[in-house]
């Protein structure tokens, strides 16, 4: 029989978890051409969540459902480089080029059959014909495109995005998400009630991304290959979901998952039956003064902090692990701590003898 205390846990652990949110990237970009109507409905065959989708603009501001504002070379015949710009195209003209008939370099699996850009509304009302899922949707924007003329201003692309998605899919099914946190900022002030959700691919410190972007995202989604248990936890602590991307071999899955993300993005949605349900479903959220570690949820003792080895915390700087719980160092007088917090030097003029510091003593 569970305990008082287990019972309490345990109503407190339902309370706030929330179904384990898969995203199937690009479409389904391991087995199809990404960003596709035809590779999203092929990732519907999958118990995925969320579809997840880039968009760049024309030349006619026309929403086209693509990762790069160029031709990409990898994907696209008669592409090189940056040579055909997206946005000095019409779209008439974007959908000349088929972008599904080459084999991509990294994900040979890929059906090829001829595909071209979709419009993001046409993409939209089909889906949304055969499925009341959700979407992920990626506006691609960055300082440089902009500069160099492959997109319009942030703030016009943002609005002529949320015009499409607003006309065909309600607020609740849908999340923004950017890279360039231009984007995101003017999101939050323009359309306060969409949830946002914050892209890194670069290297970065949990506790200075809310003071980066300047709010609090709904997700944040970084690089999976950066993420740590003592990031989620301190997302998880203000209530941030983390969702990790691209997560693409069954191994990465179950780390991901045993540090307590809330979902996972990847190129293979084919994978998601492979995972035992249980090891997901409802247990990717921890109560607030509990760290996901090992697939369980684990106490964090007073003094302590989140931690991604074992136990899964650590204590505090001045503090010392005893057992279950910190004790509090004894720091001798004219001592101070060290670098790593747990040990302790004596100040200029002292030395150390035995557990204390005496004065140098002048010797001849």
């Amino acid at each position: 029989m569970p305990t008082f205390f287990g019972l309490i846990f345990l109503l407190i652990s339902l309370a706030s978890a929330t179904p384990f949110d898969w995203q199937s990237h690009r479409g389904a970009r391991g087995l199809y051409p990404e960003n596709t109507i035809n590779g999203m409905k092929m990732a519907l065959k999958y118990p995925i969540t969320t579809l997840e989708m880039d968009v760049v603009v024309s030349k006619d501001h026309q929403v086209v459902v693509s990762h790069e504002p160029w031709m990409n070379e990898d994907i696209c015949l008669g592409a090189r480089g940056k040579s055909v710009n997206l946005y000095q195209l019409n779209y008439t003209q974007i959908q000349k080029y088929d972008c599904g008939s080459k084999v991509h370099p990294r994900f040979p699996q890929q059906i090829k059959v001829v595909e071209h850009k979709p419009l993001l509304k046409d993409l939209l009302q089909q889906l949304e014909d055969v499925s009341k899922n959700f979407y992920s949707i990626e506006i691609k924007s960055t300082v440089e495109d902009e500069r160099e003329g492959f997109q319009p201003i942030y703030k016009t692309m943002t609005d002529l995005v949320m015009k499409e998605i607003l006309a065909l899919v309600p607020t609740e099914r849908f999340l923004i998400q950017s890279f360039d946190w231009r984007v995101l900022t003017y999101m939050h002030e323009k359309y306060p009630s969409i949830r946002l959700v914050a892209l890194r691919e670069t290297p970065y410190k949990a506790q200075d991304i809310i003071k980066e972007l300047g709010f609090s995202p709904s997700v944040f989604s970084p690089d999976g290959e950066m993420l740590t248990s003592a990031d989620v936890a301190y997302f998880h602590q203000h209530h941030i979901k983390v969702i990790p991307w691209t997560i693409n071999t069954l191994e990465m899955m179950k780390r991901m998952i045993a540090m307590g993300v809330d979902g996972l993005i990847t190129d293979y949605p084919n994978l998601i039956s492979e995972i035992p349900r249980s090891s997901y479903e409802f247990k990717s959220a921890c109560p607030d003064g509990y760290n996901r570690f090992e697939g369980a949820c684990v106490y964090i003792p007073t003094h302590a902090e989140a931690w991604e080895n074992n136990p899964g915390w650590i204590c505090k700087n001045g503090y010392l692990q005893k057992r279950e719980g910190c004790v509090k160092i004894d720091l001798p007088k004219h001592a101070i701590f060290s670098e790593d917090g747990k040990t302790w030097i004596c100040k200029k003029g002292y030395e150390r003898y035995r557990y204390r510091c005496q004065k140098i003593r002048k010797r001849f």
